[in-house]
């Protein structure tokens, strides 16, 4: 199998191509961030998006921190309409294990939803959102 290729990393986020399956795969990690440095992870995402258009995604967030409240608005309202013009369709979301990362993660989903243009299912493992891409 081969190597997943780094497209970015940081503190918060791990992102890999996977071109056996062509997937992207966007790792949230437990730090907790907000304002610039979450922007830019997010940033990342949407890059990559314009690099490979309708690519598949997976979004791992069971160890995502809370995302803080002023940076909501900008995730549902911002980044998630870019994330469809950037040519995002489908997205497999794990959710995030802890309760309050929870709350914060359902919110910005509600509103990408809402969209129309991509579809994103929620899963509770990554094993679980994998089998929904392959």
């Amino acid at each position: 199998m081969p190597t997943p290729t780094l497209i970015y990393g940081d503190e918060s986020l791990r992102l890999t191509w996977h071109e056996d399956q062509q997937y992207y795969l966007s790792d949230w990690q437990p730090k907790f961030r907000k304002g610039d440095a979450l922007k830019r992870a997010y940033q990342a995402c949407l890059d990559a998006a314009r690099a490979r258009r309708g690519a598949i995604w997976l979004a791992d967030a069971s160890k995502m921190a809370v995302i803080d409240q002023t940076d909501q608005p900008w995730i549902s309202e911002w980044f998630f309409p870019e994330f469809v013009r950037a040519g995002a369709r489908y997205q497999a979301s794990v959710v995030p294990a802890r309760e309050v990362g929870k709350m914060s993660a359902f919110k910005a989903v509600e509103k990408a939803q809402s969209i129309g243009a991509l579809t994103i299912s929620v899963h509770k493992t990554r094993a679980e959102a994998e089998a929904t891409i392959r």
